[in-house]
């Protein structure tokens, strides 16, 4: 099996993965109805499609899937000058950092959306919106690294591992342009994440830190999304 099949198969299957989970959160109007079924029909429904990549890959890619785990959170980083990433730093600390930083940006961009709604919002609402917010970002978090990161750092190595995180950017940048937070900031936002997160499961051969910080953005943005509307 070539690393150009692998590449190719692994891009076909995240974008149809991709389109599975934009097709069905614009079919059931999640984000207009503001239906708390609808938030976890649509979770309960991506989970069967993240599995179903899952089945894909190991099928169509050699039936080996070498990133599908934590590993190793404290793994060296590869060095990014523009990031302040050098070659002494590891994943521990580059972690934490931008898990931090990243969460910060994010909820700044929500505060100044949504900030003339948040004044009324009784605080027995955001305490249930944070329980609920807490197994939807779980399952949310899980199956978008699967579907939009795993697909391509597992598919493209060798001399493609390189053009892996620009690839998951496109993605997972694009599709959010429909999504929270949306618009041509919102796809600007999500696609560096993407671009961080698939760099994180390159250099830790796993899911770890890529699901932690898609984990704490969804919490936020769940958060305040659900305890506007209740």
């Amino acid at each position: 099996m070539t690393q150009r099949y692998k590449a190719t198969v692994s891009s076909i299957i995240a974008v149809l993965g991709t389109g599975s989970l934009l097709w069905l959160s614009l079919a059931l109007g999640q984000q207009h109805n503001k239906d708390l079924g609808l938030y976890f029909i649509y979770q309960l429904i991506t989970l069967g499609i993240s599995l179903l990549v899952i089945l894909s890959m190991w099928f169509t890619t050699g039936k080996k899937l070498h990133f599908l785990r934590r590993g190793n959170m404290s793994a060296p980083a590869t060095p990014v000058k523009l990031l302040g990433i050098s070659a002494k730093d590891n994943w521990k600390r580059i972690g934490l950092t931008f898990l931090v930083a990243i969460s910060l940006v994010t909820l700044v961009f929500l505060l100044v959306a949504d900030g003339s709604d948040l004044g009324s919002v009784p605080l027995g609402s955001w305490a249930l919106a944070f329980a609920v917010a807490i197994p939807l970002s779980v399952v949310n978090a899980f199956n978008e690294e699967i579907i939009t990161r795993w697909t391509i750092a597992e598919g493209f190595t060798g001399k493609f591992a390189r053009y892996a995180p620009w690839v998951s950017a496109v993605i997972f940048g694009s599709v959010h342009y429909f999504g929270i937070p949306g618009g041509l900031i919102g796809s600007l936002m999500a696609g560096f994440l993407a671009w961080f997160a698939t760099r994180s499961i390159q250099d830790t051969r796993g899911l770890g830190w890529a699901w932690l910080i898609h984990f704490a953005q969804d919490m936020l943005i769940l958060t305040i999304t659900i305890a506007v509307f209740i």
